[in-house]
């Protein structure tokens, strides 16, 4: 879902323009159609004493990603000191260290949820859940013919903008799956669907109406409750002259205290 479009911002130059408005069609062309991955374009986030920009923001059932596209463009260096400066016509000019920048972007966006998490996270169970476990990944798109080169450069976070839609849906699965994991589950962050959009309205400055979005999902603990229907099982074991052998299902007598059990109900019924 694309909750906000892409503005163009007649401020900023050619190049950084060109790069925001091809991630943010790859965006809409792959997660136009998802409920469950809402979309939006410059995201205006306080920052201390000033107002930031985020170029994109990915809301998810499982966690926040704000996006760069805008400044990683023609030939970066960066020191040791994790100073950046870009060259232009011979020339190094100074350029603002966007990893930087954005880790202050993303605790800015933490703080301020936690601050309104009674207004944006439901109850359920009798239970609040909190924002301090909200997974918020940084991502920086690289133009294509950006030159980035020092030894300060962490570019675990640093992709092309074709690689985008694929890294964003990588990382859903994988908390998806994590989820749903028989172990190590019970920490993953999850929205349910009218948090996901009363979280999403709240970031851009909408106002809350629930009555609007899709009906809450189930809770996960109520979902484990459902019965599995039974299946078939095959018992491997060791027979008495040597080798392997297989016991069906069908054939497993049951227990003392299981048959004991069946013949009590049959006389009371």
């Amino acid at each position: 879902m694309i909750l906000s479009e892409y503005k163009f911002r007649p401020e900023s130059d050619s190049l950084a323009e060109e790069n925001c408005a091809d991630a943010a069609s790859r965006l809409r062309k792959a997660f136009e159609d998802s409920a469950d991955i809402i979309i939006t374009n410059n995201l205006q986030v306080d920052v201390y004493d000033r107002q930031i920009t985020v170029d994109h923001a990915v809301l998810h059932t499982y966690g926040l990603t704000p996006i760069n596209s805008r400044t990683l463009y023609g030939k970066i260096e960066v020191n040791y000191r994790g100073e950046w400066s870009r060259s232009v016509k011979g020339r190094d000019i100074p350029l603002e260290n966007p990893t930087e920048l954005y880790k202050h972007i993303s605790k800015a966006i933490r703080d301020n949820l936690v601050k309104n998490t009674d207004k944006i996270l439901s109850k359920h169970n009798g239970a609040q859940k909190t924002f301090d476990g909200l997974p918020i990944e940084l991502m920086f798109i690289q133009a294509p013919k950006c030159g980035l080169q020092g030894n300060g450069i962490n570019s675990s976070n640093i992709l092309f903008a074709e690689q985008l839609p694929n890294t964003i849906a990588k990382h859903y699965s994988s908390y998806k799956k994590r989820l749903y994991q028989q172990f190590g589950g019970m920490d993953v962050f999850r929205f349910i669907s009218s948090d996901l959009y009363a979280c999403a309205d709240f970031l851009v400055g909408n106002e809350i109406d629930r009555t609007k979005y899709p009906e809450a999902q189930p809770d996960q603990s109520e979902e484990a409750q459902v019965k599995k229907p039974s299946r078939r099982v095959i018992v491997r074991t060791k027979r008495a002259g040597g080798g392997p052998g297989v016991i069906k299902a069908r054939d497993i007598k049951p227990g003392k205290k299981k048959l004991a059990a069946m013949e009590n109900n049959e006389m009371q019924n």
